[in-house]
Formats: structure tokens, sequence, C-alpha cells
């Protein structure tokens, strides 16, 4: 629990309050932990007075500048700014900054085939390939758990927040309640896929439960949490013997089935004789990006394992998204 202390710990509480009913658990985490920062600055430089000027928060970005990187700060400001429009909807004086630009040298990691066949064997075998996991319902929750990763392309986050509700079994539909820039949007499933689910929902026992979470823990009322799905994966990928080097990129992480989902989507649009003018903004609202200027990340990376697929949306981009800079 945050405890502000500035001349603005009022409207900090009021404005959490009123985002909690639009954000996700980990995004309501996120922006307290930014915003308690912020109040703490504010509190040390002695703020006495409800306006916050120019200097004032160029101060704190130079702060967090120091001690961050160029994205977590971009981040960080993108949060502020978003508590910055509704003081001012309360009328107060605050100046709004931009947030500050990066180059997005991400290059996810492309699974093969063959990593992704290994690493759900290892899934559907949990307890005998990676030993203890902290708790039985692991065992059922993380397979079913990467399979809706690969066959939807969800956030992590998204994922565990589904609750039974959010399932309709009879038009293999998701609905996503609270998602990344507030929105909300149906995901259909394949009806395989559709299948699986509600063969799992009838053997974990959640099924006309509508408030139970799709993926649950000990204890009913909490989803399996983010690190530990997390933390099983990495397990996972050492039982598949999947070691790739770091080189200084990220290591895979379940975000990459994302970005797989994304191409492979896209290669199998063009192998049904769709141009990428009618597949990629069908793909973009799918994965819920803001605009195709999100979608571009998912699928332009360097990988030879999609050589002509490649080469065919750097084509469409060309003359569609700016350049490399971007600003959340």
């Amino acid at each position: 629990m945050f405890v502000f202390t500035s001349v603005f710990k009022n409207e900090l509480h009021d404005y959490l309050m009123l985002r909690q009913k639009t954000m996700t658990s980990e995004s309501h985490y996120r922006t307290q932990s930014v915003l308690a920062g912020f109040d703490r600055y504010l509190s040390e430089v002695g703020l006495i007075e409800k306006s916050i000027d120019e200097k004032t928060v160029n101060g704190w970005i130079s702060r967090i500048s120091e001690v961050n990187s160029r994205k977590t700060v971009s981040d960080k400001v993108s949060f502020i700014r978003k508590y910055f429009e509704y003081l001012r909807n309360c009328g107060y004086a605050v100046f709004v900054p931009r947030c500050p630009k990066y180059s997005d040298e991400y290059v996810p990691y492309i699974f093969s085939d063959a990593e992704i066949s290994g690493i759900f064997k290892v899934a559907d075998n949990l307890s005998e390939t990676v030993g203890h996991t902290g708790t039985r319902w692991h065992r059922y929750t993380f397979p079913m758990l990467l399979r809706l990763l690969y066959g939807c392309g969800l956030r992590l986050g998204e994922a565990l927040s589904l609750c039974v509700r959010d399932v309709n079994f009879d038009n293999g539909t998701l609905f996503l309640r609270h998602t990344k820039n507030n929105k909300q949007r149906l995901v259909p499933m394949h009806q395989d896929l559709t299948e699986i689910l509600k063969k799992y929902s009838t053997a974990l026992a959640i099924t006309g439960k509508p408030e139970a979470f799709l993926f649950p823990t000990n204890n009913p009322e909490k989803p399996l949490p983010q690190a530990t799905a997390r933390g099983i994966f990495g397990k996972a990928m050492t039982a598949a013997k999947i070691h790739v080097p770091v080189s200084g990129r990220r290591r895979p992480c379940l975000h990459c089935f994302r970005h797989l989902f994304a191409i492979k989507s896209f290669a199998q649009a063009e192998r049904s004789g769709r141009v990428p003018d009618d597949s990629v903004p069908f793909l973009s609202v799918y994965l819920g990006h803001y605009d195709m200027d999100g979608t571009e990340k998912y699928l332009k990376f360097s990988s030879d394992m999609f050589p002509r697929h490649t080469e065919m949306f750097e084509t469409f981009a060309a003359g569609v998204f700016s350049e490399v800079s971007d600003e959340n």
C-alpha cells in the first residue's frame, strides 16, 4: 500500500480510485508505483502550491533518467501524463510533458516449430519434467495458458485476468475487459482451442462459476501471478533444452508467443490469398493495438524463418509506417 504525502496526496488517491475500475490489477499497481515516486519527488522539492510547472516536471524526468532506461523513462512519463490530464480536468494548472522518444531496438525471439513442440511436451508433463512447481494447479493451468497465448496472441496479463464469465463456449470467443490502452475486445478462438478450453474448465470444476478465474491458484480469489507463470516457463525452457545466447537481447519469454502468433497469422493470411492491405488492419484490431504502428513491431524483425513474408511486410510497411523512433 502506497502512502502519499505531497500537496497533491488527495488528488492522487482520488485518481487511483477512479482508474482502478478500468485497469488490470498489475497496471493499477504499476500506476501507483510511478505516482508514488512522483509524490515523493514533489515532497522532496517542497512543492506547496497546487500547480505543477515545466521546471518541476523536467526536474523529475532528469532524476528518473539517471537510474532508468530510456524506454522505462518514456513509460513512466506516459503514466504521469494521464494523471496530469486528470488534474487539468479538475482545474489545476499543470504542465503536461511530451513522452521522450527512444529507438525501439527490441527484436523478439521467434520459436521454431520444433521448439514449440518441445515446450508443449514439457508443459504437458510438468510435474515430471520440471519437478515441484509450488501448487497442484500449475500442471493443469500452465499447459492451457500456453495454448491460449499461442492460439490467440494474448498478452500474459490479459490471459491471467480472464474469468469463466469472459468465455463464450457457444461461439468460441473471449471477452477481454481491461487491456492495454483501456480497451475492451472480443477475441475469436479456433474451434479446436475452444473444445480444449471447455474440457479444461470441466476438469477444474469451474464451469458454471462465472466469477472463477480461468487460471486459478490454491486461493480461488486470486489468479496465477505473472511472475509465477514466467518462472515456470523458464524451467520449461530449460527442460526442453532450449538455450539462446542473450548477446545483448532479451531472453525468450512468454510475450514471444504473441509475436509468433502475429507473424504466423500474417503468413497464413498470405497463403489464403489476402494481400497485406487487407490482413494487417484486421490483425491490428485482433491484437488490440491502438494503431497499426503497434502491429508493425510484431511483424518487423530479423529472422530467417519467414524470409518471404518478412520481405512482403517490409514492402507494405515502407509506405504506411513512420521510421524507427517510438512515442508512447
